[in-house]
């Protein structure tokens, strides 16, 4: 009997333990109302007595680093219909009925502070989130389950960390530089062949993807070599470099699928001999690497 006894009062002790590490790794108190989005916010501790909290302080409760979030869109206060600043471009927020918050942006956000009688909640998106609505401060004690008892925003807070940018490969056509086959619309090009030379190959016209090398002639053969800047690449296409020579200097659009020369490149620089001649129109299909800013930054 005193054996099952000490083992209930052995397994009881271990419960206890154990819900209260599972309370001590909390951030704070779990709150409402949970977000739309089902986020459940949390009430956190902090150093001003009057319930504001920073990006910093959410940073320690949730991730042990008051530097964790890099940017703060900075507290907002929320008065008679409008806040007192703008947020960040690209961070849009609607307040319902002065209490409900929803906000939308094109850069990911971390954590939500929301304001509003003695204390705020804190929404923490982890990862990163780009749209929530139904966020609100926490409910006044008086009446914990009513809606009516969420009180009005007093004030807003944003964070979040920087995003690393996504790069694309985009597509392009490109030409040896030289005389246009046409004088207006195609802008495609031929090359006058000179021994030992290199000109520049443009994509889309104007941008600059490496250059082209014609070397000297060998037993009637010259060697064409292509060469791609640092960001470009061959695309992965069939038949992506494209070759004509000429013996007088062409006139009219080219048809570069019927061009008498193909080769298929994966890697710079390739090769491809031709017969010698006076002209070559050198077609080839490159894509660059497009990166865009650091978003959220």
């Amino acid at each position: 009997m005193k054996t099952k006894w000490f083992a209930s009062i052995l397994i009881v002790a271990l419960m206890f333990i154990s819900v209260g590490a599972v309370f001590v790794t909390q951030p704070g108190i779990p709150s409402t109302p949970v977000s739309d989005g089902g986020i459940t916010p949390y009430i956190i501790a902090g150093e001003n007595p009057g319930g504001n909290r920073t990006c910093e302080e959410v940073g320690v409760a949730f991730f042990g680093d008051p530097d964790y979030y890099e940017f703060s869109s900075e507290r907002l206060n929320y008065e008679d219909g409008e806040f007192d600043g703008e947020f960040p471009p690209g961070l849009e927020v609607i307040v319902s009925d002065d209490t409900y918050v929803a906000w939308s942006s094109t850069f990911g956000i971390g954590a939500v502070i929301v304001k509003g009688g003695n204390d705020a909640n804190v929404y923490v998106y982890d990862p990163q989130w780009y749209s929530d609505s139904g966020l609100a401060s926490p409910p006044m004690q008086a009446s914990f389950r009513l809606v009516s008892s969420y009180p009005t925003l007093s004030n807003l807070t944003f964070c979040w960390n920087p995003e690393p940018p996504v790069c694309e490969w985009v597509g392009e056509t490109a030409w040896a530089a030289g005389n246009r086959y046409v004088p207006r619309g195609n802008w495609a090009t031929y090359t006058p062949y000179v021994p030992d030379s290199a000109v520049t190959l443009f994509a889309g016209q104007h941008m600059d993807a490496g250059n082209v090398h014609f070397s000297t002639a060998v037993d009637g053969e010259v060697t064409i070599t292509i060469t791609l800047n640092a960001g470009w690449r061959f695309e992965d296409v069939e038949e992506n470099v494209k070759i004509q020579d000429y013996e007088f200097a062409p006139f009219g659009n080219p048809a570069p699928g019927l061009f008498d020369w193909k080769g298929d490149a994966s890697e710079s620089p390739f090769s491809i001999p031709v017969p010698e001649n006076n002209f070559y129109g050198v077609h080839v299909n490159v894509e660059w690497e497009h990166c865009p800013q650091m978003i959220g930054k």
